[in-house]
């Protein structure tokens, strides 16, 4: 995942670069630098290797992650738009617009896609859902074949796609679960070679984010204030103008009204920014000396670290801050944007996504769509509040920071709020109650359904308990556990997720 940018043309790179160069990762390193973890690429051209460095990394049991930055792993090629020089050392020119991904023509061809059928359209990524995928000619057994899924730069290789949790395989069938993943159509590599794909796409609703460098696992968010919350900082040139305060404090609380999250505003300003590792988790601007890429609108960067009790890697983020571009003429209002200049609540929104631990996705109109572009930042269908597939997908992580049981190192659950939500700016919503909700909340036995969709049935870690087709009516629930679900209705127009709790 990366921040909101303004895409820069081929022509625009190419003035502001000191190196253009085709070539191809062959090394990755992490390591201390300055107190800081800072990472090299190792690039091998056609003359001469460059070294590149980045901002975080993953070292030992800790690291830190810049939404912006060009990670990449070795057998990345295409085009690297880089500054500075051999004796001074080189960078990213533009963060993650400094690589543009070589075509690979075997996987842009067309397939045959007339018998290969999804058993959704939408889902999460990463949400711990299941795809069926059902046709034939798949294999008898997988042995070498696998599942693969658009990840924004091309789609997952065999070794990666190799590690998805697959429940069943036979010629006409497969199961798969979901990772992260950009909205595309899904691909089928069987144990022979042959590829085939979807008749149809599938829909990604929001991305949870993974622990550091794998596609599955979460980073959790916890209680790091020690009163069950959050807190952010926000620095000075914001704090004190009442007009960008005001629009911070209306954008945070939209976000926690609608999601439950757990952030809370100091408030005093702190003259500190985005540098992580001061203990302080800030919301600020960039500053000459501390400058955000060109192109690059806001960064949301973590730092994150692990804790071992037993068999158990806990992954936590410790610190976060939330930066924008200080360069760019904002709009701080609601409502329609000002010409020419940039929606802040549409950059800070996003922003907090990326805090509460949500990838990009690249269905237009969300909120974690990653171009601050005329479309969709200028025709923000809700862009004064969170769309709502990014709001069930920051509930989703909420309900994840708050159950899990895992107790050492100081680390606890954050602590969800409820809080009624004000309508920010009067604006065309979606219908919420499109469907009757299910009943009885909190429930028991059973739970009545409404029979115009398909529903699954999430413990709160996101593991499926049941699944039930559009012809029940209704879910025993007798033998399961007291505590919180996730009750999903598929198969519809407005896809919903409601929050339910066993007595």
């Amino acid at each position: 995942m990366h921040a909101d940018i303004i895409p820069l043309s081929a022509g625009e790179k190419a003035v502001l670069a000191d190196a253009i160069i085709e070539g191809e990762v062959v090394a990755t390193q992490s390591f201390w630098k300055n107190n800081r973890i800072v990472s090299t690429l190792t690039i091998a051209s056609e003359t001469v290797a460059y070294q590149v460095e980045l901002m975080g990394g993953a070292f030992e049991d800790m690291g830190s992650f810049c939404t912006g930055e060009m990670y990449l792993n070795t057998g990345a090629k295409g085009t690297f738009y880089l500054s500075g020089s051999h004796a001074e050392g080189w960078k990213p020119a533009y963060g993650v617009q400094s690589y543009e991904p070589q075509q690979r023509d075997v996987l842009t061809m067309g397939f045959d896609r007339s018998t290969v059928e999804l058993s959704t359209d939408w889902a999460a990524g990463n949400g711990m859902e299941m795809l069926t995928i059902t046709g034939t000619g798949f294999g008898a057994v997988q042995g070498n074949g696998y599942v693969t899924f658009e990840t924004g730069g091309g789609y997952y290789d065999a070794d990666a796609a190799a590690n998805f949790n697959y429940t069943d395989w036979s010629n006409t069938s497969i199961t798969v679960e979901i990772p992260q993943a950009q909205s595309n159509r899904v691909r089928i590599i069987t144990n022979d070679g042959t590829t085939l794909e979807s008749a149809d796409s599938l829909h990604i609703r929001y991305n949870l984010d993974s622990e550091p460098f794998s596609p599955y696992g979460y980073t959790h968010l916890y209680n790091n204030y020690g009163d069950g919350s959050y807190l952010f900082h926000v620095n000075e040139a914001i704090f004190n103008e009442p007009e960008r305060l005001e629009a911070v404090e209306r954008t945070l609380d939209d976000f926690v009204c609608k999601t439950g999250v757990n952030f809370q505003l100091n408030e005093t300003p702190t003259p500190l920014g985005w540098d992580l590792g001061d203990g302080q988790n800030t919301i600020s601007f960039d500053t000459p000396d501390n400058p955000l890429s060109p192109g690059t609108v806001g960064y949301c960067n973590t730092l994150w670290w692990s804790c071992i009790l037993g068999d158990v890697t806990f992954y936590v983020a410790g610190e976060i801050d939330v930066v924008l571009n200080a360069n760019f003429d904002y709009d701080y209002g609601t409502g329609d944007l000002t010409d020419g200049n940039a929606k802040f609540a549409y950059v800070l929104m996003h922003e907090l996504g990326h805090a509460m631990r949500l990838g990009h996705v690249n269905e237009w109109g969300e909120s974690m769509y990653p171009s601050v572009t005329d479309w969709p930042s200028q025709n923000w269908f809700e862009r004064d509040t969170i769309s709502t597939n990014d709001r069930l997908g920051v509930s989703q992580a909420v309900d994840v920071a708050s159950t899990f049981t895992f107790s050492a190192c100081g680390i606890s659950v954050m602590e969800p709020l409820d809080i009624d939500c004000e309508p920010v700016v009067e604006v065309a919503e979606v219908e919420e109650a499109a469907l009757p909700a299910p009943y009885p909340n909190p429930f028991e036995d059973f739970i009545n359904l409404p029979n115009a969709a398909a529903w699954t049935l999430l413990d709160i870690t996101g593991k499926v308990v049941q699944r039930a087709p559009n012809t029940s009516t209704a879910i025993a629930t007798e033998g399961l556990p007291a505590g919180c679900y996730l009750l999903r209705s598929e198969g519809i127009a407005e896809p919903r997720t409601y929050r339910m709790i066993k007595d």
